[in-house]
């Protein structure tokens, strides 16, 4: 017995979740749970998909895995129609892909003329680190060194988030807040995520590995993706981490020879890289004098780190040194 479309009455099927029935193809191998799994992935964020896709030529592998199984399944939305040209529908869909970009991009353009403010986006930068500021005296504050130390943290987060309170009225809403090329903050923010895994996340993890650092590969590893509202929409790196004085400026280039940055970062090592809305706390630090706290070392700074941060970033401790045997020249 046959159905209507000549396949056989006994094909295999399955009706995916949005009620399409698809039905696998005479020498098709892969199973409906296979197949289920895939559609899945397709809707999946490439982040959350790709998290772990860390080694050299995953991404390829995982494609061509993925496409080897629909490519046994057929819902009748596929089958071309009479004389149709492949190559002629893939331009097609790429010159309708490069249309719309076009026009977002015009959309961006005017958005940018209409709303865009130099003074709003520095209030709105200097506003982000301001409570980085706060926060990282905040993390030293859970633990400070001395009294001395507590009372200098104390003072210096009261008055970061007064500030904060002070630029928060002034400025309004900062998520209305649009840069120089029409991009919203929420957007930019999505986008850090994914140059994190790409960019940083992915070359990181195949660095540790080839190093042999299992440790800090493992905990990198076990590092699940951010929520996009988490990361920092100035940089590639979480929020979050600014608040320990960590950035990750993956696209900055190195400032203009003889330029005042490139002085300035000979004499700051550190600054160059370091993202505007992250806390300033460590360049006051190198400076020393008033503006930096009392006590404070390097291995406070270890010490307050999350797990996570500290394995990844923190410079391992020093090795105990063992004690040598002398001979006791007085006997």
């Amino acid at each position: 017995m046959t159905m209507t479309d000549g396949r056989c009455a006994d094909a295999v099927q399955v009706v995916a979740p949005n009620g399409v029935t698809w039905t696998r193809i005479p020498d098709g191998r892969s199973s409906p749970a296979d197949l289920l799994r895939e559609l899945a992935q397709l809707t999946m964020n490439h982040v959350e998909r790709e998290w772990d896709w860390w080694q050299e030529g995953r991404a390829q592998q995982e494609h061509d895995r993925q496409w080897a199984i629909l490519g046994e399944w057929d819902n009748g939305a596929s089958r071309r129609k009479p004389h149709q040209d492949p190559e002629a529908s893939a331009e097609a869909f790429l010159a309708e892909c490069d249309r719309r970009h076009e026009v977002e991009k015009q959309q961006r353009a005017a958005r940018a003329t209409e709303l865009y403010s130099k003074e709003r986006e520095s209030l709105r930068l200097e506003l982000m680190r301001t409570e980085a500021d706060a926060a990282f005296f905040a993390h030293v504050l859970a633990a400070p060194a001395s009294k001395e130390q507590q009372h200098a943290a104390e003072r210096r987060m009261a008055e970061r988030q007064t500030a904060a309170r002070e630029l928060r009225s002034k400025l309004g809403d900062p998520e209305d807040v649009i840069d120089h090329d029409g991009y919203y903050p929420a957007e930019r923010r999505t986008s850090s995520l994914s140059s994190h895994m790409t960019v940083w996340r992915h070359p990181m993890l195949r660095e540790l590995h080839k190093a042999k650092q299992r440790k800090r590969f493992k905990t990198l590893l076990a590092m699940r993706p951010p929520a996009p509202a988490s990361m920092c929409s100035e940089c590639q790196a979480p929020s979050q981490w600014h608040e320990y004085a960590l950035s990750l400026c993956l696209f900055r280039p190195a400032p203009p020879a003889g330029s005042p940055a490139e002085k300035l970062a000979r004499l700051l090592p550190g600054w160059w890289r370091r993202c505007s809305a992250c806390t300033a706390y460590q360049l006051e630090h190198q400076w020393g004098g008033t503006l930096a706290l009392p006590d404070f070392t390097g291995e406070q700074w270890r010490a307050m780190l999350p797990p996570m941060l500290r394995e990844i970033f923190a410079p391992d401790p020093p090795k105990a040194k063992k004690a040598v045997a002398r001979p006791n020249r007085w006997r």
